[in-house]
């Protein structure tokens, strides 16, 4: 299959004004003398293509080569990208950390619609957040810390959604869930995992996990559950489990 691929150019300040007007995804191809040239894939009225292209199947990657664009105060989204709105605060998750990113590309992967979710040391909430975002029908958060459960909470309504903030540990929660998520650490684990196995009926997922020794540590722990993945970045690790 063949699509066309229109480049167009404009003055910075052009282009900020038509991006700003727009809200149209594009790829900036380059920047040249105060000059931008931009890609996008259907025609544009009211501009002149500097050059067209015909691309074949590799067009279905086009997708990836849309970035966010920021302006002053303004991000401009494709509209396939879900924001995720964390205020700075005292808790951890911010999506920056390896096994934040890990655990948000699981859940992306495993996180099916109509799904109850148990994120356990929810911090920020980012985990819980993203779990209502991908369709989870109920999202609890649960962390042993004040702040966390406070920061939580309030991200959770600079988001707009529905999603229960509790001070409380494993063990205090005695419902199950479909899927639960913890990114925490081995030594936390070690403690706290007999609890929250427990509480996943169908799919638990595991991030924290430093290097290979952590890894083949918390593999010996959950000896009784399928591995379906291991997500590894920058030495850290995540793994899905399901329950047999």
């Amino acid at each position: 299959m063949k699509i066309k691929r229109f480049i167009y150019s404009l003055s910075e300040e052009e282009f900020l004004e038509f991006i700003y007007e727009n809200s149209m995804p594009v790829e900036v191809v380059k920047r040249q003398e105060g000059v931008v040239y931009f890609a996008v894939y259907k025609k544009i009225d009211h501009l002149k293509p500097v050059k067209v292209e015909e691309i074949g199947d590799d067009w279905k990657n086009w997708k990836e080569k849309y970035k966010p664009i920021e302006i002053e105060d303004f991000i401009i989204l494709p509209p396939w990208k879900k924001p995720v709105f964390i205020k700075p605060g005292l808790a951890f998750g911010t999506g920056l950390h390896p096994t934040t990113q890990l655990c948000i590309k699981a859940l992306k992967k495993h996180l099916r619609r109509g799904m109850g979710v148990l994120d356990v040391g929810t911090g920020s909430g980012i985990l819980a957040i993203v779990s209502k975002l991908l369709g989870a029908s109920y999202v609890l958060g649960i962390d042993v810390s004040d702040d966390a459960v406070r920061e939580c909470k309030e991200n959770a309504e600079l988001n707009g959604l529905e999603i229960e903030c509790l001070k409380a540990s494993p063990e205090d929660i005695s419902k199950s869930f479909d899927l639960v998520v913890a990114n925490l650490e081995i030594q936390i684990f070690e403690e706290v995992l007999k609890d929250v196995l427990p509480k996943f009926e169908e799919l638990g997922i595991f991030s924290g996990l430093y290097r290979e020794e952590d890894l083949e540590k918390f593999k010996s722990m959950v000896k009784d559950y399928k591995i379906l993945e291991i997500l590894e970045k920058e030495k850290w690790f995540a793994i899905v489990l399901k329950k047999v």
